[in-house]
């Protein structure tokens, strides 16, 4: 007598039921590993290599997709619902490979609605073979919706491809939001042509233009971007430590020392004086910043800075310590971008050790030279940028980039956030 098939289910049944959990897991898994992708771009552990092992991983559970476009289209739709954008990546990866209008226009008003979606839109259009996107991003850079026009400057940006003619008329666009992404982007692939319209939003009446404008002037070695810069040195914002990360670089050191010591003298800016020291590059800094690993409140900092300046790592030396006991978490019941959202700058950096540091300075001080800047052990220069941008981690990895674009004129941010597998190809092409 033939065994009943499980729970009444026929072969076909059974097989169909499996698959759909596959292609389910295969939704699931590509907006967590996004997710957790979006915050290791700028992590201080994260190099290449593991950024395109993680990478690996998405491509693999996006390729499981593909194999059953239909069914995974229903999963990652359904998932649009958690308004995560991790699940918006995976729902866009799919619609934009397959060119279904439909589900392209569904996920690109979906992505414009939601806060901070257009990151996972915008990754998606980043992530696609140029042949499977290029004519669906020329259609957004023709769009009615201004914000439409945004993120196909942006997904152009992120594969550093120029847009030509639609990146000279977002710049001076009347919407501020792609105005400024026009704004940036003008300084991310070098579009010297188009600094004199830069300067002219120097002064835009949106704090946003303004910033961007003066970015991308102070990338292209502009005194009068620098100085524009200035204002958001002062306070607390959002733009803060970008206009940091590169005004301190584009200016001359001793300026930027002083910026560094006027840091330190307000108390309520402690933290900022540390992270200057360690942008500035000066190893003179090194004593104070090995006196301030004593302090809980600025330790990590330190020692990151420290890691900037002298490439040293921690860990790997054995200048680290136990971290103090902290409190529980109070939400343990906290979805994974919610945690990742909670998880602040200084989450995964290590904690120094000030005396075994100290003590390595004393063997190790004649190997570098006060007064000239220095970015992971090595003094600046075209050939340690290049080197720092290949082998370091990713914060290190977006400070080489800055110091390779300011070191050359004509040459594009590398852009250290594109997927793994490309940046390592770039990379070869500049090494050979």
């Amino acid at each position: 007598m033939p065994l009943a098939h499980p729970v009444g289910f026929s072969p076909a049944e059974i097989s169909r039921r499996v698959n759909d959990d596959v292609v389910s897991r295969h939704a699931e898994e590509a907006a967590f590993l996004w997710t957790l992708r979006s915050r290791a771009v700028t992590e201080p552990h994260y190099g290449l290599k593991e950024l395109a092992r993680l990478d690996e991983r998405i491509e693999a559970h996006v390729s499981g997709l593909r194999v059953s476009p239909d069914e995974g289209w229903r999963h990652c739709q359904k998932n649009l619902a958690l308004n995560g954008a991790g699940e918006l990546f995976a729902a866009s990866v799919l619609a934009f490979w397959a060119g279904d209008r439909g589900r392209m226009r569904e996920v690109l008003f979906t992505g414009c609605a939601a806060p901070g979606g257009t990151s996972g839109l915008i990754s998606a259009l980043g992530w696609l073979e140029h042949e499977s996107v290029f004519s669906w991003i020329a259609r957004l850079l023709q769009a009615r919706q201004p914000l439409h026009r945004a993120v196909g400057l942006a997904a152009c940006a992120i594969r550093r491809e120029d847009p030509s003619d639609a990146l000279v008329a977002s710049v001076r666009d009347r919407h501020p939001a792609l105005r400024a992404r026009a704004l940036r982007m003008v300084g991310e692939i070098k579009r010297s042509d188009l600094l004199d319209a830069v300067h002219a939003c120097r002064h835009d009446e949106d704090g946003e233009c303004r910033f961007w404008a003066a970015w991308t002037l102070a990338l292209n070695r502009e005194r009068a971007g620098v100085t524009a810069l200035l204002p958001w040195f002062e306070a607390e914002t959002p733009f803060t430590m970008p206009a940091l990360q590169l005004g301190l670089r584009a200016m001359d050191i001793k300026e930027a020392q002083s910026w560094v010591s006027s840091f330190g003298e307000d108390p309520a800016r402690a933290r900022t004086a540390v992270m200057a020291a360690g942008i500035v590059g000066d190893p003179a800094a090194i004593p104070w910043l090995i006196r301030r690993m004593e302090s809980s409140d600025l330790a990590r900092l330190a020692g990151e800075a420290f890691t900037v300046i002298t490439g040293v790592d921690l860990a790997y030396h054995d200048l680290d310590r136990d971290p103090p006991v902290l409190a529980p978490r109070q939400n343990e019941e906290a979805t994974l971008e919610e945690t990742v959202a909670d998880l602040d700058y200084e989450s995964n950096l290590r904690w120094p050790s000030a005396e075994r540091v100290a003590e390595w300075w004393e063997k190790n001080v004649h190997a570098f030279t006060p007064g000239l800047r220095h970015l992971g052990g090595q003094a600046i220069t075209p050939k340690s940028a290049l080197d720092v941008l290949t082998k370091g981690k990713q914060r290190l990895r977006a400070a080489a980039a800055l110091e390779l674009a300011l070191l050359n004129p004509e040459q594009p941010l590398f852009e250290v956030r594109a997927r793994g597998d490309w940046q390592e190809r770039a990379l070869h092409v500049w090494n050979s």
